[in-house]
């Protein structure tokens, strides 16, 4: 499988990720070194104007770090869990107008990295994932660790990048799918009723080496697809 990352975007979203935790450990030092001091004061009334702002930088530094600060980042997860795909395949990471973007004899495949843990299913009448169980109500609270809105993800990605690839001209051949993955080691994926694929990312590359058998795409479309890609990249 070949690999196309956007290497410069990592370092520095990496780099932003670090910045953001060392402003927002900042920001609670000194909204406890205020609150420590008289709390009728208006120092007192200060400390809580500076823990508000501490709290909100908690907030997008772990979001950054889940993203991007630790290892393994999501783009790792992605590659590592398509490790073995042979040279038909290529990984664009941060390159299109999606995160991770498989193009290969399964036609194009956006990969979705999700980290929660815990007992993931679909609930059809709510139209919406659940989650049961994984990390406890403080981690979830503070930790981000609350299954987002993935049908409302999935579908922004799909408009998205289907306006992509209207731009860059991909042939009305190649196939485009969702592929939602949980990578965490203690998550359970049971949403076979989900309106996106949804599975763990240990099971992601037999699924894609089954979809290549059942709809393989020309090998002229698929190198045409990969050309107008790449053309578009360096034109950027």
């Amino acid at each position: 499988m070949k690999v196309i990352r956007n290497d410069k975007l990592i370092a520095r979203n990496k780099k932003l990720s670090q910045i953001v935790l060392f402003s927002s450990l900042g920001f609670l030092v000194l909204g406890f070194l205020l609150s420590l001091r008289n709390p009728q004061s208006k120092t007192g009334s200060l400390s809580y104007l500076v823990l508000i702002p501490a709290y909100i930088l908690v907030q997008i530094s772990i979001y950054l770090s889940n993203r991007w600060g630790r290892s393994p980042r999501p783009d790792e997860i992605v590659t590592n869990s398509l490790k073995g795909l042979n040279n038909e395949y290529t990984l664009f990471i941060y390159q299109t107008d999606v995160p991770h973007l498989l193009l290969g004899p399964a036609g194009l495949i956006i990969i979705n990295p999700y980290h929660q843990s815990g007992e993931v299913t679909f609930d059809q009448e709510k139209g919406k994932f659940k989650q049961k169980g994984g990390a406890n109500f403080i981690t979830k609270l503070f930790g981000q660790e609350n299954i987002p809105n993935i049908v409302r993800e999935s579908i922004q990605l799909n408009e998205d990048f289907s306006k992509y690839l209207k731009k860059i001209k991909i042939s009305s051949e190649v196939s485009l799918e969702i592929i939602n993955i949980f990578h965490s080691e203690e998550a359970e994926v049971h949403a076979e009723n989900a309106p996106y694929k949804t599975i763990h990312a240990r099971k992601l590359k037999d699924f894609i080496r089954k979809k290549a058998k059942s709809t393989r795409l020309n090998k002229e479309v698929l190198e045409a697809s990969r050309k107008k890609i790449l053309k578009y990249l360096k034109s950027g």
